[in-house]
């Protein structure tokens, strides 16, 4: 290939340094390979471009899958813990429920024989009553009787009263009686002989009057013993009366007790037949109770399986994380390899790639800030990136290195404020777990500062990297025109 000496060297020149030229067409193959060469340093940017948002992705990724793989097991732990003291307290609950409606099955047999002997009891309080009826009756009838018979030995007592005055009188008689035979015999005695017949006569009346007088004598003391006889009789009777009207009044309160008591005992019998209806009724809850738990104890051996089952799903995540993060190591290695080669012109990459990583680590660290303040207010544990080599900064970062004096200062410094940054969320996660909310919020504040004073040397280094661009100056060629 022939070509000119001059234009040779120059596009020589600017292939070697892989900058943009003026495509002569005598140099023929060499403005080709110089067209590749830019096409395929392109194709570099972009595939570095996609291997960094690879790498940022995995670690991302890797972060969420071992979170998420961590409290899975954690929870898989305190549900399994969960269920087997609910299937203790099951299975406890269950012996207790037997017993308990076994108890109550005796309970409710009693309470049916208490209600059958409520009702026998409630037949002989009846009985009572129909007995305290009859003898009220009775006791009544005695006191009219009573009555009655005091009534008659009054009638009595006044006849031998009138019997009395009725012998005072024949006594009276007998004596004037006797007291005229006594006259009569003496005037038979004057008149001599004449008189005989007529002295005879008035001695038999004489000796008729004494034995009047005598009759009457007994007859008046066995009507005093009559009288005396009727006299305690009436006072015997009067007791007997007062003795049953008290007896009556008894059996009358008695009666009405005998009827508060069967009230009562209508009140407890039908608390009692409820009761039993109640218990029956408690008796089937009871059973269905105890089917509920047999029914709870079943399930609890399949949310048992179920746990183990998760146990092994957790397992099987937490092994993806392996090979994950192996990918995301080879990825690492390969932006590595990359930064190394980037110092090569060939392999040189663009300024706008530190850029897009620069603006991109802007709003990524807003974004953890704001994680760590729902941390802060919440009090409760988020998927957050505490190693400052796996966030999106971090793996270019380290993997890329810029020369350009104006830039490495700045980079060389960001590297203990960046570790100093995520330190704070390993500090905010020790503090959740420990119950320290008191610190939570001094934790923010701190790593707040921390992030404006970051943010603050991304800014500068964009201003810097965009007014170098329009230079035409890379941060990544080695210069010693440019300071």
């Amino acid at each position: 290939m022939k070509i000119r000496k001059k234009s040779s060297v120059a596009t020589i020149e600017s292939i070697s340094k892989l900058v943009p030229m003026r495509y002569d067409t005598q140099n023929g193959a060499l403005n080709s390979i110089h067209q590749r060469l830019m096409k395929g340093r392109g194709a570099f940017e972009q595939a570095t471009t996609k291997i960094m948002d690879a790498v940022i992705r995995m670690s991302a990724m890797d972060l969420t899958l071992e979170t998420n793989a961590n409290t899975i097991e954690q929870v898989n732990t305190a549900i399994s813990t969960a269920v087997e003291t609910i299937n203790t307290a099951a299975d406890s609950t269950a012996k207790i429920t037997s017993e308990v409606s076994k108890a109550h099955e005796n309970l409710t047999s009693t309470i049916i024989e208490v209600s059958n002997e409520s009702g026998n009891i409630m037949e002989d309080i009846r009985n009572c009553e129909n007995e305290l009826t009859s003898i009220s009756g009775l006791s009544a009838t005695a006191i009219s009787t009573a009555q009655d018979m005091k009534t008659d030995l009054h009638g009595l007592i006044e006849v031998i009263e009138n019997m009395t005055n009725v012998i005072g009188a024949i006594n009276s008689i007998s004596s004037q009686t006797n007291l005229l035979a006594l006259n009569a015999s003496i005037e038979a005695a004057r008149a001599g002989e004449a008189g005989k017949g007529f002295s005879v006569v008035a001695e038999e009346i004489r000796t008729l009057a004494e034995e009047t007088k005598t009759l009457t004598k007994r007859m008046g003391t066995f009507v005093e013993a009559i009288q005396d006889a009727s006299h305690k009789s009436t006072e015997s009777v009067d007791t007997t009366v007062a003795e049953l009207e008290h007896i009556n009044e008894n059996i009358q309160n008695v009666w009405k007790i005998t009827e508060n008591n069967r009230k009562g005992m209508d009140h407890i019998n039908d608390s009692v037949s409820s009761l039993a209806a109640v218990s029956e009724e408690i008796s089937s809850s009871m059973h269905e109770l105890d089917n509920q738990m047999q029914y709870v104890s079943s399930e609890c051996q399949n949310l048992h399986d179920n746990t183990e089952a998760l146990r092994i799903s957790s397992h099987s995540i937490a092994e993806l994380v392996e090979p994950s993060k192996i990918i995301e190591q080879h990825l690492e290695d390969s932006t590595k390899i990359i930064g190394s080669m980037v110092q090569d012109a060939f392999y040189m990459l663009d300024n706008h790639v530190m850029l897009n990583c620069l603006n991109s680590a802007v709003a990524a660290h807003r974004n953890w800030l704001k994680t760590l303040h729902d941390m802060a207010q919440s009090g409760s544990l988020r998927i957050l990136q505490t190693d400052c080599t796996k966030c999106g900064l971090g793996h270019f970062y380290y993997a890329f290195k810029p020369v350009h004096p104006q830039i490495v200062d700045i980079w060389n410094k960001l590297e203990n404020k960046h570790k100093t940054f995520h330190s704070y969320g390993t500090e905010m996660i020790a503090a959740i777990r420990s119950g320290r909310s008191e610190d939570l919020q001094r934790i923010y504040e701190t790593a707040k500062t921390c992030s404006e004073d970051l943010i603050a040397d991304f800014e500068e280094m964009i201003r810097i990297i965009e007014a170098l661009s329009k230079d035409n100056i890379r941060i990544f060629e080695q210069t010693d025109s440019r300071s």
